[in-house]
């Protein structure tokens, strides 16, 4: 059932034929940065870099004329700053990640090598000594645009006063070493290169000096990249095309009165790889109302690795522009299989996308291996993938069972709308077909995974047993207050992504719009193996448990006055973050409440966003210097819609997601950090940020126009939403947090959501979320619990096999404390009793049961608590 991934076989260099894809030609390769796509962005339009370290950083980019391939190179010229103490970088893309999803997979894996040709113009000067080089990145993105970056440090000496062109060549092969081949720069989605997922690439030019902030050492010179070329064979070919005239069959359709003709010859001066290429000259006769065809086909052999490619790549490059209109006279590629079930020889067709109306040059084919629906008839097929020709077989496309292939020129006839007949001539080479892309050939889905919940205070621990006849599974949790079939249904939540094996519980915290009150949850566990395959969803009946009030985005407004005072929004509870209840969760060093905690204040009318907070700050510092996440800034995470789901990227259009940052000059929209991307100036009559004594910090009051929040998002790439509207009621991410800088540099941060973690910037489905007003009108509040309450973790833990378990009553009452497995079957009671105010303490003894997690729980009153412990005999 399974068969699991390994590196090995996607990195085997199994021949020494040399293919060649020209990746990316530089000829006028720079283009200004007007629309989403993959380019070189234009400096003259952008004026600026994706991202920069140091003030005056640039790597600004130029078509030239000065070429070592064809008519044209492209032109670096860079500025580095040793803005950091190591020293610093500045970085160009030819990528937009606003709407990655848009952007085409780049497939590298059919090939062992990138070659790209360089040539030092300006050597590099260095203010100080130092080394100056670069790294080349490959962003690759998986199914759900997460990106992962590889880096491979180039060899190329940027002192080098020559002005030779030189040759690089990077091992596409994944690796600990840079200089060796691309090794992981920033991942945790997997760490795994998978060479037909990138996306685009990236270009750091890196100095690596003593640096400072005040007067930072610099590095610049100018240097011209041409031809980067995907060469190399990693799978072999299936057909090499090499002295291969006299083994093709040929069909000119001589059955009809005004048949086509065909001739083979072996072409060996102009070809891609090996020692030759396939010459067939044509003449394409469509005399039929439905068109005409001429073709060549033969048998082949795949290798025993088929089932585990995605995609063929063939080469070809048309030498005769056919007398047709360029979608009248087009090509067809078939694959033949062999039916493992019925016997029956299944017809796959693709158009692999080459126009035989122009000439063209040697031209890479991407044929992916994937089942698609034929256009209007078999005249019209797929360009994106294969499909069924002739209804055969069980329908489903099996690479491993390929045993022909067959190329076929044709021409559409009167049916489609052309006028009399076509006889038109032309002539094409054709050179190796090979595969490329990985997948694991494990095509069946894992069992649902069996699902049970343990109630505790404010949240539920959602609990599963790993499935059966899998390794190294993960599993995705869902929510939702309704049942759930299916888990991409509107109103579902994701709770847990990509939970390892054995962990097999997460934590469901459960909140309400401003009161305590009940609600019922319906829970779904997902399945989900290396492929992936994804099993049917594992599902729970209703739980209904108390949920936590929280603080809600209010509609009431206040009489705003930008004045650093707060009195105004007494009549809006805040949000709260501090160390001292746990509402606050760090990173790097917060050390308590006055080093840094702080209340925040949001609220909505028709056309402004309100935002108040109130910070305590031991060390106020700003130096304008500085990054503004460097400096004492507060930052704000909001979406303006209705939330469905959880997502990772932010969201545009009707359904934007913002990330605010309220510094001590500028309040802004911190996306991209631009420095002229700021919705309010302080000391205006909507932004206020005042400095108090006592106690020490500050306070910001800010007024921004929904209006300047749509339209001046990020002018960087000229994103504008639609116009904002919401109604009371909506569910809304929501995260707020605040950087502390105690001395040069931010040395802390604390935020609101305990998922964030510094990830927000990046990732949506870290932070929290809140309701606009009155979730819950007309409920009547419930009392808090108190606080007087515990449970305690056991201890020992893990145990074998004894342990105690501790805790503490507030009132007296029947106590009843239990033991449930993993699938929230009870194993023991340990009390039933009416106890009284105070704290005591019971002992559990395992011996009777078999290693793994537990959960026990107390329910006295309204007081209910869950925890978990470890039994390892």
């Amino acid at each position: 059932m399974k068969k699991l991934f390994s590196l090995l076989i996607i990195l085997l260099l199994s021949s020494a034929l040399n293919a060649q894809w020209v990746v990316e030609s530089f000829d006028n390769a720079v283009k200004p940065n007007t629309s989403i796509g993959t380019n070189w962005a234009d400096t003259a339009i952008t004026n600026t870099n994706f991202y920069t370290n140091g003030p005056t950083a640039y790597t600004d980019l130029f078509n030239s004329a000065d070429a070592k391939v064809g008519t044209g190179s492209m032109l670096v010229k860079y500025r580095i700053e040793a803005f950091d103490g190591w020293g610093g970088y500045t970085v160009r893309t030819n990528y937009h990640e606003t709407d990655i999803a848009s952007v085409p997979y780049l497939d590298l894996s059919s090939g062992t090598e990138l070659s790209v040709w360089v040539k030092v113009t300006v050597p590099a000067d260095t203010s100080q000594g130092g080394s100056v080089f670069m790294e080349f990145k490959l962003a690759e993105f998986d199914n759900e645009n997460q990106r992962e970056y590889y880096y491979y440090h180039v060899p190329i000496d940027f002192f080098d006063q020559s002005g030779e062109w030189v040759n690089v060549k990077m091992p596409l092969v994944q690796t600990s070493d840079n200089t060796t081949g691309f090794a992981v720069q920033s991942g945790g989605v997997d760490d795994i290169l998978q060479f037909d997922r990138v996306k685009g690439f990236e270009m750091a030019m890196v100095y690596i000096t003593g640096g400072n902030q005040d007067n930072p050492p610099s590095a610049v010179g100018e240097f011209q990249m041409d031809n980067l070329q995907l060469i190399g064979q990693r799978y072999g070919a299936i057909e090499s095309f090499d002295n291969s005239a006299s083994t093709w069959g040929v069909d000119e359709m001589s059955w009809n009165a005004i048949p086509g003709d065909v001739t083979l010859t072996d072409e060996n001066t102009d070809f891609v790889e090996g020692t030759g290429a396939l010459k067939m000259d044509f003449t394409l006769s469509a005399p039929e109302v439905w068109g005409g065809f001429v073709a060549i086909d033969k048998e082949v052999t795949v290798h025993d690795s088929m089932a585990e490619r995605t995609a063929l790549v063939l080469y070809m490059k048309n030498l005769v522009a056919m007398a047709t209109d360029s979608a009248r006279g087009f090509m067809r590629v078939f694959v033949f299989e062999n039916d493992n079930e019925t016997a029956a020889t299944e017809e796959w067709i693709i158009d692999p996308g080459i126009d035989l109306s122009v000439v063209t040059d040697w031209t890479h084919y991407h044929l992916p291996l994937v089942r698609k629906d034929m256009g209007v008839n078999d005249r019209f097929p797929p360009k994106d993938g294969f499909a069924l020709k002739n209804g055969a077989g069980d329908g489903s496309l099996n690479p491993a069972a390929i045993f022909k292939i067959r190329i076929e020129p044709f021409g559409r006839g009167t049916e489609d709308g052309y006028s009399g007949a076509l006889l038109a001539q032309g002539s094409l080479l054709i050179d190796v077909m090979q595969t490329s892309g990985f997948q694991i050939a494990d095509f069946i889905a894992p069992e649902a995974p069996a699902v049970a919940v343990v109630e505790g205070t404010y949240s539920n621990l959602v609990t599963w047993t790993d499935v059966p006849h899998e390794s190294g599974e993960k599993y995705n949790v869902y929510a939702s207050e309704s049942p759930i079939t299916d888990v991409t249904a509107a109103g579902v939540e994701r709770i847990g992504t990509g939970i390892a094996e054995n962990v097999q519980v997460v934590e469901h915290p459960i909140i309400s719009g401003r009161i305590d009150r009940e609600k019922t949850f319906y829970y779904a566990v997902v399945c989900y193996d290396a492929k992936p395959n994804y099993s049917l969803p594992g599902v729970t009946g209703p739980i209904t448990n108390l949920a936590k009030g929280i603080p809600v985005v209010s509609t009431n407004p206040p009489a705003f006055v930008a004045d650093g005072d707060l009195t105004e929004w007494s009549g809006v509870t805040p949000f709260s973050i501090k160390l001292s209840d746990g509402t606050a969760h760090p990173v790097l060093t917060v050390t308590d409440d006055a080093d840094c905690s702080a209340d925040c204040y949001v609220a909505l009318d028709a056309d402004y966003l309100y935002v108040a907070m109130e910070i305590t700050d031991d060390v106020v510092n700003h130096d304008p210097a500085l990054q503004s996440y460097e400096n004492d800034a507060p930052d704000l995470f909001i979406g303006l819609y209705n939330l469905t789901d959880s997502h990772v990227g932010y969201l545009h259009g009707a359904t934007p997601d913002y990330h605010l940052r309220f510094g001590k000059f500028l309040a802004r929209n911190d996306q991209n950090d631009s420095a002229f991307d700021s919705l309010l100036v302080a000391g205006t009559e909507n932004y206020a940020w005042v400095e108090r004594a006592f106690p020490s910090g500050y306070t910001l009051e800010a007024k921004i126009s929904l209006v300047d929040l749509a339209t001046k998002r990020n002018l960087e790439t000229a994103i504008v939403d639609e116009p904002i509207t919401w109604e009371a009621g909506y569910k809304v991410p929501f995260d707020f947090g605040v950087n502390d800088n105690d001395g040069a540099l931010r040395e802390g941060m604390i935020f609101y959501s305990a998922k964030n973690g510094d990830q927000g910037w990046q990732n949506v489905s870290v932070w929290a979320h809140t309701w606009i007003e009155d979730e819950i009108v007309g409920v009547e509040e419930i009392p808090m619990v108190s606080s007087k309450y515990s449970l305690d973790q056991n201890y020992p833990n893990p145990f074998n096999p004894s342990t105690k378990i501790t805790y503490t009553i507030e009132k007296p009452g029947v106590v009843k404390i239990k033991v449930f497995d993993v699938l929230g079957r009870q194993v023991a009671e340990l009390l039933n009793q009416q106890q009284n105010t105070g704290s005591y303490e019971v002992d559990f003894n395992g011996s009777d049961l078999s290693s793994g997690l537990y959960f026990y729980s107390i329910e006295t009153g309204s007081f209910k608590a869950t925890k978990k412990m470890m039994l390892l005999k």
